[in-house]
């Protein structure tokens, strides 16, 4: 059955997925999630099928996430399900991704968020170009960077992690490589031949044929700023970790880096940004994905329960007002009780 936001195409002895919603930026809707999660089960016994390529019909987004417009409609609408349909079609997508057997090479061109980071996470090739903006920026809408975040941004330095995790910090193809986020940079310009070359490759040729397209991407941007990073996010407590940003942003007032973690801790969920930290120390001895994606799931349901996402959601992405009203609303009011609360997974239903 044709989707019209996701194709699927056998091309020679290539599977090809092309995300086609540009305009909501590839959001992978309810749809869009359970027609990827049939096709890679057909593919997966289908002998005729070797590899997989994974891309976009447009420049401007690999995918920027879930439908989280979508999600929230669930989750205000009454229904004691709330958003739980949503995220078990979502994640169970990359559970598929994550168990299926054979190579999968992720063209990410433009925006890779939130759900559409984990989509380029769990292939085996990431193809990042000098376009891509990588980031989970959850914490925006009240929410927090799931899809097993804590395991693919915790195997960056823990610094680095929280800054990204609680702070949606956006970094590039150069700083993804640094960081193992990324395999490879390619130029934007040399994607559609890169595309061609895979679908018609043999399935052992891949790392060479990707490697004929290589670029230098350039140096890191966060290279150069890892020590201001480490002394911010050293370990210890979230207000901490903003009391010094704020201090050292009052030392370096012209620093661009240090101006958008103090206002990320001013202005993004404190829920949310605490969460974070806790997750990865709850995930950090964690190396199995789908254990950490289905922890993801509980907290998906406890937090979707709580005002904060959809009035997250309503201030930044529906109202556009960039003012919401977080319950509470201090990183000081927020109290290990609720985070408790939010992780217990007490009653929860399984993912599968």
């Amino acid at each position: 059955m044709p989707h019209s936001d996701i194709h699927f195409e056998q091309i020679a002895s290539a599977g090809l997925i092309t995300l086609d919603r540009p305009d909501a930026l590839n959001a992978l809707s309810m749809d869009m999630v359970l027609a990827f999660t049939a096709q890679l089960s057909r593919w997966a016994s289908d002998d005729a099928i070797t590899h997989v390529v994974l891309c976009s019909s447009s420049p401007r987004a690999f995918c920027a996430g879930g439908d989280i417009k979508y999600a929230r409609q669930l989750a205000v609408s009454g229904d004691p399900a709330g958003a739980e349909p949503y995220f078990r079609a979502e994640y169970l997508a990359d559970v598929a991704l994550i168990e299926f057997s054979k190579p999968v090479i992720a063209l990410c061109d433009g925006i890779v968020m939130g759900g559409g980071a984990g989509l380029a996470q769990y292939s085996q090739h990431i193809v990042m170009t000098e376009t891509t903006r990588f980031a989970m920026p959850e914490s925006a809408i009240g929410f927090f960077p799931d899809v097993g975040a804590s395991l693919f941004l915790g195997r960056c330095p823990k610094s680095v992690a929280k800054l990204m995790g609680m702070t949606g910090h956006i970094v590039g193809a150069a700083d993804c490589l640094l960081l193992g986020l990324a395999s490879v940079q390619v130029p934007t310009a040399s994607l559609a031949d890169l595309k061609e070359k895979l679908l018609h490759g043999h399935v052992d040729q891949m790392d060479s044929i990707i490697s004929q397209f290589q670029t230098d991407a350039g140096q890191s941007l966060l290279a150069s700023q890892r020590q201001l990073i480490d002394h911010i996010f050293a370990d210890g407590a979230v207000e901490s970790m903003r009391d010094r940003a704020v201090d050292l942003a009052g030392k370096m007032p012209h620093n661009k880096l240090l101006n958008a973690i103090v206002t990320a801790f001013e202005t993004r969920c404190p829920l949310s940004i605490k969460l974070f930290n806790r997750l990865l120390a709850v995930t950090d001895h964690l190396t199995d994905p789908v254990a950490a994606i289905e922890l993801d799931f509980h907290l998906a349901l406890r937090l979707t329960k709580r005002a904060d996402f959809a009035e997250g959601i309503r201030a930044i992405i529906i109202d556009k007002d960039q003012a919401p009203q977080w319950t509470p609303n201090s990183l000081e009011t927020v109290t290990e009780t609720m985070l408790d609360a939010v992780f217990d997974r007490n009653g929860l239903p399984s993912l599968r």
